[in-house]
């Protein structure tokens, strides 16, 4: 439930941006917009739910098979109905010079190997306010992939496996990221996204390192959050806005608020994460929502729909077959004993 809140705050972020090109964020305190903090949220729960995989499987090709399954298999069909399907009806230029561009071939690599995400095919979009971008989310998913490797790589080398280890990396992270934005802000925006983003991470990894202390939630966020507010636009203010987040964020789990209801509800967060944009932008450039009230009340939707689809067709068969992969990947035959398991 509380990935399917992030990826919606991250989807409402962007209606503005869709209708009025760059735009400005609908819901924003101390310059700290509702997306921003949302992308920063799902690297905290992301950091919390791959210590708990690691510990849970010590097994590095089931964790590897569990993580690409469940990232690659929706990110390649959009990747394909992107050049294959959407693109040819909905591009400004002629279906000749469409099919000879190597904006359009290269699409699809450059999304499925997390390359320059930010293009599209051919002339897609091309009039829209915001052109020359099919999904302005998929940047984030490199990040996402850097720090499941990052996070095998301290689990499987056993010393860096501790929660102070755990928890300076965080601060590091942290400040690292605090001081390039203070003496560098126009950085390299790859570099100034590993640190912002595996500070988030880190923070969510640590909180599993101590999840002994999680009582001690309600009160972290009590301090962090007004201290952050308090700070300002400040770049070290970051560092208490993901300590916050990280407290409301996993003391709204654990402290079972959400109910048995939302617990259950079907995980239709990276459907609405990946596909929100491109269907709002293919909205506006046939003329059905040109206006941010008219995107919400139809965009949303739709989103709903094809993350249901996404969800149903694709992620969770593909998740099901998580077990069969990981022996793939190991080499390890199929046994009785792994019947029915996934």
């Amino acid at each position: 439930m509380l990935r399917l809140f992030l990826a919606s705050a991250v989807m409402v972020e962007h209606v503005p941006v869709v209708i009025n090109g760059l735009g400005s964020p609908l819901i924003a305190a101390n310059g700290w917009s509702i997306g921003y903090a949302a992308v920063n949220g799902f690297f905290i729960l992301s950091g919390f739910l791959i210590a708990d995989s690691l510990e849970r499987r010590r097994d590095l090709a089931t964790y590897a098979a569990s993580r690409i399954l469940r990232i690659m298999p929706a990110l390649v069909v959009l990747a394909l109905l992107a050049v294959l399907v959407i693109g040819p009806l909905f591009t400004t230029v002629e279906p000749q010079a469409y099919w000879r561009s190597l904006a359009t071939w290269g699409y699809v690599p450059n999304v499925v190997f997390f390359l320059d995400t930010s293009g599209a095919p051919e002339g897609l979009f091309a009039t829209n306010p915001a052109p020359g971008e099919f999904s302005a989310t998929l940047w984030t998913l490199r990040y996402e992939v850097i720090a499941y490797i990052g996070a095998a790589v301290l689990f499987f080398t056993g010393f860096a496996w501790r929660r102070t280890v755990l928890t300076a990396l965080f601060i590091v992270m942290a400040f690292a990221h605090a001081g390039i934005m203070m003496a560098w802000p126009d950085g390299p925006a790859l570099l100034v996204n590993l640190f912002r983003l595996g500070a988030a991470f880190l923070v969510g990894m640590s909180v599993y390192a101590w999840r002994d202390r999680l009582p001690l939630l309600p009160v972290a966020a009590l301090v962090a959050g007004p201290v952050w507010f308090l700070s300002g636009d400040h770049p070290a203010a970051e560092i208490l806005l993901n300590i916050a987040l990280a407290s409301g964020l996993f003391w709204l789990a654990f402290s079972k608020r959400l109910g048995p209801t939302f617990s259950r509800m079907p995980d239709w967060s990276y459907g609405i994460y990946i596909w929100h944009y491109p269907l709002f932008q293919i909205l506006w450039f046939t003329g059905v929502a040109r206006g941010e009230t008219l995107l919400v009340a139809v965009g949303i939707p739709a989103t709903l729909l094809v993350s249901a689809l996404s969800w149903h067709l694709i992620e969770r068969p593909s998740l099901a077959r998580k077990a069969d992969f990981g022996r793939w990947l190991s080499g390890r035959p199929r046994t009785g004993a792994d019947e029915g398991r996934t």
